[in-house]
Order: C-alpha cells, then sequence, then structure tokens
C-alpha cells in the first residue's frame, strides 16, 4: 500500500572517497547514506550491518511504494531525502521522497520517450552530493537542482554545449562528483570526457575522441587523484586536476556495450563486461600501464557489475546465468550457483550478499567463499528488473523497469 502503511509480501575505500571528494558530511547525512549509483564507495558495497537479513514466513515488510515513471534510473539516498527519477508522457521526473515514502518534491523537463531496445525512459542514476541532485537524461540533458527545495540551479546539455555523440542506447552514466568537479562520458570529439564545476556548469577541462560507452565514471587512485572513463572500446584513465590521459587499455566487446564498472582493490583494478564476448581481468596498477594478472571468461557481466569482500569478487554471469564467486588472487571460481538471471543485479552489506534478480526477486546470501548459503528470499516487485538495489538505514530500495520503487523495512526493531 502506498505511502506508509506497511504490507508483506509472500516468500518466493572510505578514506580514499574523502581525499578524493574533499566534502564534508552534509546536514541529515548518516554514515549510512547511498548518494551515488555505486554506493558510498563507488564499489558496490555497504557497510551497514544492523539490517534484517532473514524474515519471518511472511516475508520482509513493505514500508510504501512510489511510481516513479519508466525507466531504469536506481535510488540514492542522504539523511530523510530519496531521490530517483523515471519518464512520464515524455517528461522526465526527478522526484524527492521522505524515508516514509512522503513526496518532498518533484522536478521534470521534456524528454520524449523512447524505448531502445528495452522499456526505455531514463537509464543514469541520480547523484547527492554537497546539497544538490545531479541528473543526466539519455539524451543529454543534465542538470543540477537543490537538495532541500527541488529548484534548478544550472543545466547544460552534453551534444548542444560540448559536442557530444551519442552511443547506440544514448546517455546512461550517473554524474561523478569529486571535490569541486562533476565528471561525465560525452564520447565528443576532444570532449569525450568533460569535467565541469559542480557549483555552476561550467568547464574546466575537456579530453580525447573516444566515443562514450555506458558505464559511470568512478574516482581512483593511481600515483595521483584519477578518475576511471569506461568507454565504447577502451578503458581510459584521466588525472583529476586536468584531465591529462594517464593510460588507456583497449577493450572491445560485442555492440560496444561497456555497461559494467569497473572499480579499485589496493594497488589491484577489477574489470568485467558481457555481451557476450566480454570477461573479466584483474590488473596491477604499480607501473606506467596496467598489468593483466588473471582473465575469467566465465564471469561476464551484462549491465550489472560485480562486488568484493575478502578477497573474493562476486558477480552475475550471463554464461549459464549464475551466481559466481571468484579467488582475486588467480581468477579462480570458488562456488557457482544456478539460478540468477543475467540481467538480475547485487550489492554487498557486511557478510550478505543482496540481490535483486530480472524477474523481481530479493535474495540474500551470506557472502563467503567457503559456499553459496541462502539465507532467505521473496518477491517484492512483477514486470522486468534491471535497476540495481540500494540498501540505505535500513531500508532497501527496489524497483522495475516500468517505474514501481518498493521500500522494504529492514530495520531490527521491525521484526
Amino acid at each position: 500500500m502506498r505511502n506508509g502503511t506497511p504490507r508483506i509480501v509472500g516468500p518466493t575505500l572510505i578514506a580514499l572517497t574523502a581525499l578524493l571528494t574533499g566534502t564534508a558530511v552534509t546536514p541529515g547525512a548518516r554514515a549510512a547514506d547511498w548518494p551515488f549509483f555505486r554506493g558510498p564507495d563507488y564499489n558496490g558495497v555497504s557497510k551497514e550491518t544492523n539490517w534484517q537479513a532473514s524474515w519471518p514466513e511472511g516475508g520482509p515488510i513493505v514500508a510504501w511504494e512510489h511510481e516513479a515513471g519508466i525507466g531504469v534510473s536506481g535510488t540514492v539516498v542522504q539523511g530523510n531525502r530519496v531521490v530517483t527519477m523515471g519518464n512520464k508522457e515524455d517528461q522526465d521526473v526527478v522526484v524527492c521522497l521522505g524515508e516514509d515514502g512522503s513526496k518532498n518534491w518533484e522536478f521534470s523537463y521534456p524528454c520524449i520517450f523512447a524505448a531502445r531496445m528495452f522499456d526505455g525512459g531514463t537509464a543514469g542514476t541520480p547523484t547527492i552530493s554537497g546539497g544538490r541532485v545531479y541528473t543526466l537524461a539519455y539524451d543529454g540533458q543534465l542538470y543540477c537542482i537543490d537538495l532541500e527545495s527541488g529548484g534548478q540551479i544550472w543545466k547544460k546539455h552534453l551534444a548542444d554545449d560540448f559536442g557530444g555523440r551519442l552511443s547506440q542506447w544514448s546517455y546512461s552514466c550517473s554524474p561523478l562528483v569529486v571535490g569541486d568537479l562533476l565528471i561525465v562520458d560525452t564520447g565528443g570529439d576532444g570532449t569525450s570526457t568533460v569535467a565541469l564545476h559542480k557549483d555552476t556548469g561550467e568547464k574546466v577541462w575537456t579530453v580525447g575522441k573516444d566515443i562514450a560507452g555506458y558505464a559511470s565514471p568512478i574516482p581512483f587512485e593511481d600515483g595521483k587523484p584519477a578518475v576511471l572513463m569506461f568507454k565504447g572500446t577502451h578503458l581510459v584513465a584521466n588525472a583529476l586536476k586536468n584531465g591529462r590521459e594517464l593510460w588507456r587499455v583497449p577493450w572491445k566487446n560485442d555492440y560496444d556495450v561497456n555497461a559494467s564498472c569497473p572499480f579499485q582493490i589496493g594497488d589491484k583494478l577489477f574489470v568485467s563486461t558481457g555481451y557476450p564476448s566480454g570477461r573479466s581481468v584483474l590488473f596491477q596498477l604499480t607501473g606506467k600501464d596496467p598489468q593483466e594478472l588473471w582473465r575469467n571468461d566465465e564471469l561476464k557481466t551484462k549491465m550489472s557489475s560485480c562486488v568484493e569482500r575478502d578477497g573474493y569478487v562476486y558477480g552475475i554471469t550471463e554464461v549459464k546465468e549464475r551466481l559466481l564467486c571468484v579467488s582475486l588472487k588467480d581468477g579462480s571460481i570458488a562456488w557457482e550457483q544456478r539460478g540468477f538471471t543475467a540481467n538480475g543485479t547485487l550489492l554487498i552489506a557486511g557478510d550478505h550478499i543482496i540481490a535483486l534478480t530480472a524477474t523481481g526477486k530479493v535474495i540474500i546470501a551470506k557472502a563467503d567463499s567457503a559456499g553459496y548459503t541462502e539465507v532467505s528470499r521473496a518477491s517484492v516487485l512483477n514486470e522486468v528488473c534491471w535497476v540495481n538495489p540500494t540498501l540505505a538505514n535500513a531500508r532497501l530500495y527496489c524497483r522495475n523497469n516500468v517505474g514501481r520503487l518498493v521500500c522494504l523495512d529492514l530495520r531490527p526493531e521491525s521484526y
């Protein structure tokens, strides 16, 4: 039931981030917030442990639901602000809700609906930083919105203002805020990667001529603060200060769909893609150029990204649609579990995996290299679900492609 009346469904790099972002905690923010598409540390991992992983026979409590509009935009959370976006009647609608599902504000702008060989609508997830919300439409409209009031602060257009070139399925990245910079992938000739001042939208630097990919920019450290851009045919590292290219690695697959986000693990970098000539590779970052340590052709991620815990990577592969646990040491498969749809998504919280299948099932399993142990599962959505779940402040936000957002109350005191 909508907005506040619970119902039951049946069973079926903190220090690095602080260095790079240079941001203080915004009033109302909490340690368990999820302000970016890949979470607070850009790697799909939550440090929350005080949440309910096992449920009674009736399933988890659904605190509220909201119709957000068509699209695969995820949900971001800061303090008591919950933000997502979708398309309704040729309008992109950015909505800010309270933790109880009440609506704080809506911000909309014209954006002609396009299916683009899936359910269509919005693709990028909003980003919250410094009391502002940054959103990117599939057609290149970039907005900065006040988190408190929902008022527009500034806007740009990746094609009109920076010569951006749409890839086959248009734009899908989430804007990255690092320090004073807002970084996006435009795919323009000479402006492939653009860094803007986050407060004004004014250009700070542009670089490159690669066609755009579909993954979101990710900050990392390779001797100096840098940003990873997963382009259509290359993985490119740029210095954060001025955009200077530090290195590039060729990465070609079918349809130039590099959609999964890489992530750093100490002095190593993990990368994966699918479609279907993808693969997973672990690179050593020390030295001038990344050096391949191992390659695994079984772990092929499509739109989902992998997560890591205690020296093992967990990911949903399109090869026989399995959840795999892979050793970071040598790329060997520690275990596999069938029944995970290829377009499913997942995150890690504490010592648990939280997966949302493409058919709308939430599955909780142990993040344990010794073997697969399922803790609980429930069917919480219908229709197709390609949207990454979000865990923030003991609430799990799940959404399907046609825009139904459900908030699961996983606070231990609720059970």
